[in-house]
């Protein structure tokens, strides 16, 4: 399955050891739209991850709410429209919000518009909060 999701380019104004970007296009490319949920060791902390405020601390945790936003969404792409990246703390350590669409499973054409709020500490995701807009 080919992902849909918009490229966008990042300027960084140092080079990292950890290209944020990436790793935010690539989570949602094997998360959300391939719904590879065995790659979530990847991308989330191994600790608690703080998940629409919800504490988890164990993978299946964290996937089963994964799959229970996927049951909305479907099969339908995440398309990315905006990524903001901000480096907090240490150099790996991130705030990201992600603006994205999709058209909901049986709406038609009908595009949802959603916001995810991330908090990144040494390459890893560790509080994620999903909005959706409407």
């Amino acid at each position: 399955m080919q992902s849909k999701l918009a490229l966008e380019i990042y300027k960084q104004t140092t080079l990292l050891s950890f290209e944020i970007t990436s790793f935010i296009y690539e989570f949602y490319n094997h998360i959300w739209n391939q719904h590879k949920l065995d790659k979530i060791p990847l991308y989330y902390d191994d600790n608690i991850v703080l998940y629409n405020n919800k504490k988890l601390t164990m993978y299946e945790e964290i996937k089963a709410e994964i799959n229970r936003n996927l049951i909305n969404i479907g099969s339908n792409p995440l398309i990315i429209d905006t990524l903001t990246c901000n480096q907090s703390g240490e150099s790996n350590d991130w705030d990201v919000t992600a603006v994205w669409k999709t058209i909901l499973s049986g709406k038609g054409c009908n595009y949802t518009l959603g916001i995810t709020h991330f908090q990144i500490c040494n390459g890893k995701i560790t509080k994620e909060i999903i909005t959706f807009v409407n």
